[in-house]
């Protein structure tokens, strides 16, 4: 009896230890996913940034057969739409910034895993992390400079004196910044990707202990 007893304690004291390593990565996933939760506001943000994108296509194509008045007028309405555009990128990086706040807080978490493989599994999700909101950083930097480049030829477009060569030259200009976006948001993307594929091995480990 006394060897049954001494066996139920041993694996109950194993399915503790189990139960603890799951409940400590789960209260670090907890935590994480509050940056999930942050960036779902960027929906919003990007569905006015779109919407704004239309508006500009318009305005683009009225400049054709535009009078010189109205190509003035034009030219006002395309810099108030390319501010606009600006400020829903500075709102997107405001969203950022709080879910690295909220990532930030959760690592407190990390040193309260007692289990390793568990402890590694997390820190590399933090560090998957803060590799995105760097490569997120450097999209919205370069996207900010490519408005600010549209901005000065819609400005210039509505001067007294337009030259087409001018224009030309400032819109390949524009091309080889907009290359470097296109770049950006290739690498934001890949490291999203990343930041998902180690979630997901959390999750597993998370459902399987």
């Amino acid at each position: 009896m006394k060897k049954l007893l001494g066996g139920a304690m041993v694996m109950a004291m194993v399915l503790a230890g189990c139960s603890s390593a799951s409940d400590e990565l789960l209260d670090f996933y907890n935590a994480f996913q509050e940056t999930v939760e942050v960036e779902k506001e960027i929906e919003d943000v990007n569905a006015e940034f779109e919407e704004l994108e239309g508006e500009k296509a318009e305005l683009q194509g009225s400049l054709k057969n535009a009078t010189k008045k109205e190509l003035g007028e034009i030219s006002d309405s395309l810099v108030e739409n390319t501010d606009k555009r600006i400020e829903q990128l500075d709102q997107e990086v405001a969203i950022m910034g709080e879910s690295r706040s909220r990532m930030e807080a959760s690592t407190q978490y990390i040193e309260e895993i007692s289990d390793e493989s568990n402890r590694k599994q997390a820190q590399s999700l933090i560090d998957a992390m803060e590799e995105r909101y760097m490569s997120h950083g450097e999209m919205i930097g370069s996207y900010k400079s490519v408005l600010n480049s549209e901005k000065d030829i819609f400005a210039y477009l509505g001067e007294e004196e337009v030259s087409q060569d001018e224009v030309d030259e400032r819109l390949n200009s524009l091309s080889k910044e907009y290359e470097e976006v296109q770049k950006n948001a290739e690498t934001f993307s890949k490291r999203t990707e990343q930041v998902n594929a180690l979630k997901k091995e959390i999750e597993t480990i998370i459902e399987g202990e």
